[in-house]
Parts: structure tokens; C-alpha cells; sequence
């Protein structure tokens, strides 16, 4: 199996959660996915010729744009089928509350499957990071850390004995 095989198996990873008494599915997004949920976006924003995004529409951005993602997202348990057929079925199916529960659950399984998650790395590992930080700064390659990583590191350095 070639490098690309196993990054796309990667996304084969599912998760089933329960809402309300209904499961549903999660399967992982790829890169590809944010790009069209963003695009998708931008077309629904120009379909009601909203040409620009600025802080009085922000929010029906973003709020959008998660329901795109929760839309690529959500599948039939135990398979890859769709959940829903589009972004309006799925916005008249949820709730402000569930959706936000929804969002939350995929991060946290998406987190899961992140072969950066800051927090999943082991104790000892983390601790060699922080003294190879704290001893010789320079030789640490803070730019391939995720910011989950970054804010453990800094919370760990802001309350160091004697700081």
C-alpha cells in the first residue's frame, strides 16, 4: 500500500453517537471536505448576493459553514451514506443545541484520529519536550506542533516554579 492509500484509509475511521435516541454516524473529513464546505459556503452567500463576509453576517458565516461540515460529516451508522441530502434537510432537522452537541462530538472524534493531538501525547514525552524547550530553545521545532500543543507547552512554562 502506497503512502497516499494509507493517508485516504485514514479517513475510513467512524464513530456512532446517540442524539435524542437516534445514532448517527461520523466519518472523518479531509482536507478536500473543508475546502468544499467553504466553498459551499461562499455560494450560498452570493446565491442571496451577499458579496462580502463583515461583522454584521459573521456569524451566519460560520454558522453555515458548520452546518457544511456537520453535512459531510454526519452518515447512516455503519456506513459512508449520507446522513442528510442537503444543508437545508439537515438545518431543519437540528436544533441550535444539538448542533452545537454535534459539533462538539466531532472535534473531539476528530481529535482523536489527529496524529497531532497535543494532549494525547504521553506524559514522559511531553516532559523531555518542556526540558529540551526550557534548556535549549533553539533546537526545538515549535512550527510542526498544533496549537493544542502550543498552549499545553506555554501553560506548563507560564507556571514553572520560581516564574
Amino acid at each position: 500500500m502506497d503512502l497516499l492509500s494509507k493517508l485516504k484509509a485514514g479517513k475510513a475511521a467512524t464513530k456512532t453517537v446517540t442524539l435524542n435516541g437516534v445514532e448517527l454516524g461520523f466519518t472523518l473529513l479531509s482536507e478536500n471536505d473543508y475546502l468544499e464546505a467553504g466553498l459551499a459556503v461562499l455560494d450560498f452567500f452570493k446565491a442571496r448576493k451577499i458579496d462580502d463576509v463583515n461583522m454584521a453576517n459573521a456569524e451566519l458565516f460560520e454558522g453555515e459553514k458548520s452546518t457544511q461540515l456537520l453535512l459531510r460529516a454526519l452518515v447512516v451508522p455503519g456506513s459512508t451514506e449520507p446522513l442528510a441530502d442537503s444543508p437545508l434537510a439537515l438545518r431543519k432537522s437540528l436544533n441550535r443545541e444539538d448542533k452545537q452537541w454535534l459539533i462538539e462530538q466531532y472535534l473531539a472524534f476528530e481529535k482523536e484520529y489527529s496524529p497531532m493531538a497535543g494532549f494525547n501525547m504521553p506524559e514522559a514525552e511531553f516532559t523531555a519536550l518542556l526540558d529540551t524547550l526550557k534548556k535549549t530553545p533553539e533546537t526545538v521545532n515549535l512550527s510542526a506542533l498544533n496549537s493544542a500543543m502550543l498552549r499545553r507547552l506555554i501553560t506548563a512554562l507560564a507556571y514553572l516554579p520560581g516564574s
